[in-house]
């Protein structure tokens, strides 16, 4: 890792998605490119080892659009609530912002950014708070959070029989290359302002009877999280989207111990039949 006065404005990630035009004539006013004198320092944390802003966007924006790359940073040795960072990260991940520049074209009005970011983040305390659970679907910006999921897995339980390294994050990135993975299904739930579970599952097209079924690859929830729904929100988010695709029948090979045992004898519409096989190739 960088050493904070070796970071500059492209290597931070942003915990916001708006900036307010209001805002950001009132520094371009005070703002002088040749003297930083009064410029206060942007606050950095550390988040699963990427430096994250918790503050300071605005004044982050208006260096940039007056030719600035650097500028004063500081860590940030505040107690901060990381279950609503984790979650604007993640925000501004899926809509592309994964560094100041990302916000010079989403500069809005000062009536704009109070309904658009303001409401959000009031909404978004609201549903953490609540511990309202959101299952979304896996996409390319997601990997950080499933990396950071797949970490806590093993933290929380014994090893997972495959090593988060390189070549497998590489693999994965490419699975989202091209159409080979289109029949792949995959989704994330959030709790907490993190990933706290996973589903992934693919479609079987086979002209045995021209049918389309669908196989359970995985569903995964962290430990710590157990038995408050997630599992649950899961399937049920999966099984929406294969009765959306026409497809009536989900096979699930069930893991052999107790606790997904009861899991899968708790299913609705489900029954435990055959006995899977794993073939090697």
């Amino acid at each position: 890792m960088k050493d904070i006065s070796e970071l500059t404005l492209k290597d931070l990630q942003p915990s916001q998605f708006y900036i307010s035009e209001k805002k950001l004539a009132t520094v371009e006013a005070w703002l002088h490119p040749a003297d930083l004198s009064n410029f206060e320092p942007i606050p950095v944390k550390l988040l699963d080892g990427v430096p994250v802003m918790t503050d300071g966007h605005t004044r982050a924006v208006a260096a940039l659009r007056a030719g600035l790359d650097r500028v004063p940073l500081v860590w940030d040795e505040d107690e901060l609530d990381w279950r609503l960072y984790r979650a604007c990260v993640t925000a501004c991940r899926r809509r592309g912002i994964g560094s100041p520049a990302d916000l010079l074209g989403r500069i809005i009005s000062a009536e704009a950014y109070a309904e658009q970011w303001d409401a959000w983040c009031d909404r978004l305390h609201a549903d953490i708070d609540a511990g309202v659970i959101e299952v979304v679907p896996y996409t390319r910006a997601d990997i950080p959070d499933v990396l950071s999921f797949e970490r806590r897995l093993r933290e929380e339980e014994a090893d997972w029989g495959w090593v988060i390294d390189d070549a497998y994050i590489a693999q994965v990135q490419n699975s989202f290359e091209g159409d080979m993975f289109r029949d792949a299904l995959s989704y994330l739930a959030y709790l907490d302002g993190q990933a706290v579970g996973r589903i992934d599952a693919c479609l079987i097209r086979s002209h045995f009877d021209g049918s389309t079924k669908a196989y359970l690859d995985w569903i995964c929830v962290i430990k710590s999280y157990r038995h408050r729904g997630v599992a649950q929100a899961l399937l049920a988010r999966l099984r929406q989207e294969l009765k959306a695709r026409s497809v009536d029948t989900l096979i699930a090979l069930t893991a052999s111990n107790e606790e997904a045992q009861r899991f899968y004898k708790h299913v609705p519409d489900s029954i435990l039949r055959d006995t899977g096989i794993w073939i090697d190739i």
